[in-house]
């Protein structure tokens, strides 16, 4: 009969072993993950480019030209130049609507400064008359003097004394507007009227002035108030009316406006 052997193997081979098997597997474990790895990757990649196509397609091409085009009949190039053409269009229409818009513009300030222009006042042939048919007892003078049996003294005298009777009516010496009605403190109650071309006639020392009223329009020859002694600085002489006018704020000399 053989002999038997015994298969044996010293601790260093033992360990030999278990050296090379371990280094096996993890040589096998990093090769599957670099495969792993390299998939993910490619995959990752992938999916990027896909979403940057979606997204160049979404910016270039809109979904109004998507809508009108046929759906394999164009390719990108000509759906973005169907953009181009399309931008160019409504530029003009802009453009246009932008010149139909500054036409009645024009037109409206044009209008607007022929109104203007014919608002503007133009001047007004005025024929002022006498307001009061009476004596004139003491003229205009605003140069030399004029002698006041009130004031005891030699004056000025900016206006024309009509000499009526206490009540008598006063007339407008033309047409204009009430401007004020009030109590002068030295001749006393005294209308003013306004009247175009820059005149003003002042009616003074009167006993009434209820016929008319502040802002109203007045005609030429209406009543506008009754003949009294109101006037402090004109107390002494006999009842009347003192008579001003105005021109442009410049006192004038009324009987230079009387109508003859």
């Amino acid at each position: 009969m053989g002999k038997n052997k015994n298969f044996y193997l010293s601790n260093s081979d033992k360990k030999k072993v278990i050296i090379y098997i371990t280094g096996i597997t993890i040589l096998c474990l990093i090769i599957i993950g670099i495969f792993a790895m390299s998939a993910y990757r490619s995959k990752a990649i992938a999916d990027s480019q896909i979403a940057a196509i979606d997204m160049a397609k979404d910016i270039v091409v809109s979904d109004d030209v998507l809508s009108s085009s046929s759906s394999d009949d164009k390719s990108v190039n000509e759906v973005i130049e169907s953009q181009k053409n399309d931008n160019s269009v409504i530029s003009n229409d802009l453009t246009e609507k932008i010149a139909i818009r500054t036409d009645p513009l024009e037109d409206y300030v044009q209008a607007t400064d022929s109104k203007v222009a014919e608002e503007e006042p133009e001047d007004v042939v005025l024929e002022f008359i006498v307001p009061l048919n009476g004596e004139i007892t003491k003229g205009y003078s605003d140069s030399g003097l004029v002698y006041s049996e009130t004031l005891k003294e030699w004056t000025t005298h900016t206006g024309i004394d009509i000499k009526a009777e206490k009540g008598s009516a006063v007339c407008a010496s033309e047409s204009g507007t009430v401007e004020s009605i009030k109590n002068d403190p030295r001749y006393g109650l005294t209308v003013t009227i306004s009247h175009a071309n820059g005149f003003k006639t002042i009616y003074s020392n009167l006993l009434s002035a209820e016929f008319v009223k502040e802002g109203e329009t007045v005609e030429k020859g209406q009543t506008i108030g009754s003949v009294g002694s109101s006037g402090v600085f004109e107390i002494a002489d006999s009842e009347h009316l003192h008579f001003e006018m105005m021109e442009n704020g410049v006192v004038v000399n009324p009987a230079n406006y009387w109508s003859k």
